[in-house]
């Protein structure tokens, strides 16, 4: 029999013996402490990692997060959630008004930008005149709180397995790469990852001891994730599974602990990885009693971050069942890919990264057959989710993203089981440390290459600044000009500063958009393109609207300067059947025009078209030099430039 010191020995680091107490303890009893806690001395190691871990994490976030500024050109970024944090201050109301996404993420920036100037009216001012200063306060609370994921995923793979587990897991949510990228931005995607990551912490809790405690910290988090992102009721699948197991009397038994002793009392370790107490009443009656607790808990965090879905219900279901109709919509124009499960299975080999993502299989596949109830906890979630968003009409990548702290549990449960195995049967720590070492440095390699290239393009100048930079030197102020969709309304405005948005008076030059009369002479003119006509140019529309007769239109207006970019025109040759007309249109562009100014994002012809719903927005490719479509500025042959009227310029 192994003595007591060779049995430490085979501990993974940090581990304590599972103590030989009957199991038959009253349901109020405290289990032993996890796997891996200690006194101070043990635990100084494991803390300081965490925090080079979760430095590393901030660095990557922060690095570049002044991307395209003074332009907020991330459509969502733009549209969602900072105007509304400002407009709190211009309108002193707290009603956004808007319920399209929960408002948790609009209060944190408001918070963040109070916090900041500790004034409304410089708030609104410095939004007029310098709104690159309140970007950047808004992206960095951001970066803040998707940062704490990485600590709050820590504490909930130890708490589950041991601190192995928790710092692998952390360390893979701080260098994946689309938790990265969206760490950059003012959007609640990256920021809901921190109470997803809490809510995890609490569900181990309660498998763990099942204390009212962790029931509240469940129904705390649980609130406060849908109140920044309501795809993160999702976690509510592995809380009703831990109040499951509370409820029969199953505890789970930290990873890696030894079974109980064979004089133990009780049913014991009869299901791999669980401990089952003496189930009856008492059991039933604490897990009734700490659900409703969570479930009221949950509905107060929800209402203090998002408030108005309860005072205006009506705003709140339709802009939910909104958001449905649209991600249940047919696919958009430039999309290439019919299947949503192939997709977000593509997406995750860049977004999560190939070995994390064999890895958490693997760590899916061993909860399953060695400690299958504990499974329950980590492996239903992530694939139902990712079942039910693929099988929406539409798919990005950030839309699987809640599921990546699960994802990294699963992977770095994985990833341990590996290192056991590679060196079974070997009694050496230096060969398990050198192994663990090379089984991290490839789980992470992916990530932290994509992550640092992408933060290096993000450094550099966006090619839709780069091309203004040439129009201001190039475009005479107050000329007439043809603007694809993929700016901006500061863009047109000299100094950033936010115009007008009635008369639009500050603007450079006048962008030329089609009145109700333009279309009413163009459906004349083209009575069989009626459809198109009178069809919106928008950001999403822009390439049904197009045909060859508005180079003819737009020289009749005087608009000789023509921006177009991969963002408009790759959706066209992505899918030029859908849009015939638009394609003769660019190709008409380029025989009736010259090309004088053009800046691309990488080098090589693939860039003038290229589109893809990610990848042409998040940069993450190796090919990107810097960010941004390719933009080309043509100038219509035999056109006569039109200026605006000072006085009503724009």
């Amino acid at each position: 029999m192994a003595t007591p010191e060779e049995q430490d020995d085979a501990r993974p680091d940090g581990a304590e013996p599972a103590p030989a107490v009957p199991l038959r303890e009253p349901a109020t009893a405290t289990p032993a402490p996890a796997h891996g806690d200690g006194d101070d001395a043990s635990q100084r190691p494991w803390l300081i990692a965490l925090a080079l871990v979760v430095l590393g994490g901030l660095v990557l976030r922060l690095w570049g997060i002044r991307w395209g500024l003074p332009f907020g050109y991330n459509l969502d970024e733009r549209s969602h959630f900072v105007p509304r944090a400002v407009e709190y201050f211009r309108s002193g109301s707290l009603d956004p008004d808007y319920q399209l996404n929960p408002s948790g993420i609009t209060q944190w920036m408001a918070a963040a930008m109070w916090l900041r100037h500790w004034s409304s009216d410089t708030i609104v001012q410095e939004w007029a005149t310098d709104p690159g200063r309140i970007w950047t306060v808004a992206r960095v609370s951001s970066a803040l709180l998707s940062t704490a994921a990485i600590a709050l995923l820590y504490a909930a793979g130890t708490r589950l397995a041991d601190r192995r587990v928790g710092l692998l897991a952390a360390a893979l949510l701080a260098t994946a790469f689309l938790p990265v990228h969206y760490g950059h931005l003012a959007l609640n995607d990256a920021p809901s990852l921190a109470f997803t990551a809490l809510g995890l912490f609490a569900i181990a809790g309660i498998v763990r001891f099942g204390r009212r405690r962790d029931y509240a910290l469940a129904g705390v988090a649980l609130g406060l994730a849908v109140g920044f992102k309501y795809n993160a009721a999702f976690v509510l699948l592995p809380l009703g599974t831990a109040v499951l197991l509370h409820a029969l009397g199953w505890r789970v038994r930290p990873a890696g602990t030894a079974a109980p002793a064979s004089g133990a009392t009780g049913r014991g370790d009869r299901v791999a990885g669980l401990l089952q107490l003496d189930p009856g009443p008492a059991q039933w009656c604490a897990a009734i009693s700490g659900t409703v607790l969570a479930a009221v808990l949950a509905v107060v965090a929800f209402f203090v971050c998002d408030p108005y879905a309860f005072l205006r219900p009506g705003l709140f279901v339709d802009d939910v069942r909104h958001l449905s109709d649209y991600t249940k919509g047919g696919l958009l124009l430039g999309e290439t890919q019919q299947s949503g499960y192939r997709y977000y299975a593509w997406s995750l080999m860049w977004g999560f990264g190939v070995v994390p993502v064999l890895l958490a299989v693997a760590g899916g596949v061993r909860l399953v057959v060695r400690d299958r109830w504990v499974g329950l906890l980590l492996v239903p979630a992530p694939v139902l989710f990712l079942l039910y968003v693929g099988s929406q009409g539409r798919y990005f990548a950030r839309y699987g993203m809640p599921v990546y702290p699960m994802l990294a549990l699963l992977a770095a449960i994985g990833a341990m089981a590996l290192v056991g195995w590679l060196v079974r049967g070997r009694d050496s720590r230096v060969l398990r440390r050198l192994v663990t070492g090379a089984v991290v440095v490839v789980a992470l390699g992916q990530g932290v290459v994509w992550s640092v290239h992408n933060d290096v393009v993000l450094s550099r100048e966006d090619t839709r600044s780069m091309a203004r930079d040439w129009m201001v030197e190039h475009v005479p102020a107050r000329a007439t000009i043809v603007v694809e969709p993929m700016m901006p309304k500061e863009w047109y405005a000299d100094g950033a500063r936010l115009p007008d948005p009635l008369s639009r008076e500050g603007y450079r030059w006048n962008r030329l958009v089609r009145t109700g009369a333009d279309k009413r002479e163009l459906i004349r003119r083209y009575p069989d393109l009626k459809g198109k006509i009178n069809r919106t140019a928008d950001f999403a529309n822009n390439g049904f609207t197009l045909f060859p007769g508005l180079l003819d239109f737009y020289r009749e207006k005087g608009a000789c300067w023509v921006v177009s970019g991969s963002m408009q025109s790759g959706r066209v040759f992505n899918n030029p059947k859908r849009v015939p007309e638009a394609v003769k249109y660019y190709r008409a562009l380029e025989r009736q025009s010259e090309l004088v100014y053009q800046a691309q994002p990488f080098d090589g012809r693939r860039a003038k078209h290229y589109f893809q719903y990610d990848l042409a927005f998040n940069f993450g490719p190796l090919r990107y030099e810097r960010p941004g479509p390719a933009i080309r500025v043509y100038r219509l042959r035999d056109c006569t430039p039109r200026l605006s009227d000072p006085a009503r310029r724009g």
